[in-house]
């Protein structure tokens, strides 16, 4: 049953943190307690990101200063991507690529970044800009094999379905991409274990994310049924008593193994109260949007050592949850993983679904 709560105790939404990690060229990667980090420089994952979380806050602040800031982190996207369509991801504080060629995750953040910003309320002059970058990283996608970037592109191939539903070809891109997430689904899965690798990782909720969405766009069955088992397979794993306890990065949590409680990271809760959001928004069922909030209030020291990971000094977030308590950096990744949560919650009290609470 969700828990009675009064919208009153939820933190404001503030953007001065995001504004001290954002300079002319970017989001930066990495702060030192709550000072950003030149030295790490940027990332594409970053500013793919960031540029998300900026443009769900379109209805909430002021149009100008939403888009000021997205079109800072579309253009670092726009510098990132390179002639066949792939991206960097890391950038020096100098401005030099430091890779030959990012990560597929990398690839995949940033379709997904600028297929939520063709579908904003960008100026058209700028949505253009997304729609050229999402045209000449299209013909990559055959190359996707691996789960988290197959989800992310996915995610960007919806929204760009959604602000171009004359595309059609674009139905039948999210269809492919759906299918392989299933494929991979049933190829991993046996009794006792309904995922899509051997092991339970990073980023985990945004595959049955995925999918809800994919769901949405084709009304496929099959995508919804693949969405609804990984996600109860993920919250059997993931809330005990009450708590969002996510999969730590200190060993992870193999098939067959012993799951890792350290360190967990802000991105887990955030992701789970998102993909928990879409869930809802697919189903109707009201025990979804009390797992938003169970994750959601991990950040606010419902988690299994009572620390509070949000900081509202500033309106940033701690780096983790370690055994010996929080890790008091606050980069880039875990702010907007907190604000992703919130508005994820915001939304839920638009929907009038629940009524929320922070003790």
């Amino acid at each position: 049953m969700v828990a009675a709560i009064n919208q009153k105790n939820l933190p404001p939404i503030d953007l001065r943190y995001f504004k001290a990690m954002t300079d002319s060229t970017g989001i930066l990667q990495h702060s030192t307690h709550s000072v950003p980090c030149f030295k790490t420089g940027y990332t594409t994952d970053d500013n793919a990101r960031a540029l998300i979380a900026v443009l769900r806050l379109q209805e909430l602040f002021p149009k100008a200063e939403v888009e000021e800031l997205a079109v800072k982190y579309l253009s670092f996207i726009y510098y990132a991507q390179k002639d066949n369509g792939t991206f960097h991801n890391h950038l020096s504080f100098d401005r030099r690529f430091l890779d030959e060629q990012g990560s597929w995750d990398c690839f995949g953040r940033a379709m997904w970044a600028c297929g939520y910003a063709l579908n904003s309320q960008l100026n058209e002059n700028v949505k253009a800009v997304a729609k050229k970058l999402l045209d000449e990283a299209i013909p990559n996608l055959a190359r996707l094999s691996e789960v988290r970037p197959i989800s992310f592109a996915l995610m960007g191939t919806y929204y760009y379905l959604k602000a171009r539903p004359e595309q059609q070809d674009l139905l039948g891109k999210v269809k492919v991409l759906a299918t392989r997430l299933v494929s991979l689904l049933e190829r991993n899965s046996c009794e006792n274990w309904t995922w899509f690798e051997n092991i339970l990782t990073y980023c985990n909720a945004r595959m049955p994310h995925a999918l809800f969405l994919a769901f949405d766009a084709t009304k496929d069955k099959r995508f919804l049924n693949a969405a609804e088992q990984s996600y109860q397979f993920l919250r059997q794993k993931t809330i005990e008593n009450g708590l969002f306890v996510p999969v730590g990065q200190d060993g992870w949590f193999p098939m067959n193994g012993k799951k890792a409680l350290f360190d967990q990271q802000p991105i887990e809760a955030g992701c789970m109260a998102e993909a928990a959001l879409a869930a809802f928004a697919s189903t109707g069922k009201k025990a979804y949007a009390a797992d938003a909030m169970t994750a959601f209030e991990w950040f606010f020291g419902k988690n299994i050592l009572q620390e509070p990971l949000f900081d509202s000094t500033l309106s940033a977030c701690f780096d983790g949850l370690t055994r010996e308590g929080p890790n008091f950096n606050q980069g880039a990744e875990s702010t907007i993983a907190f604000l992703l949560a919130r508005l994820a919650v915001e939304e839920l009290i638009k929907k009038s679904a629940v009524e929320l609470a922070i003790e």
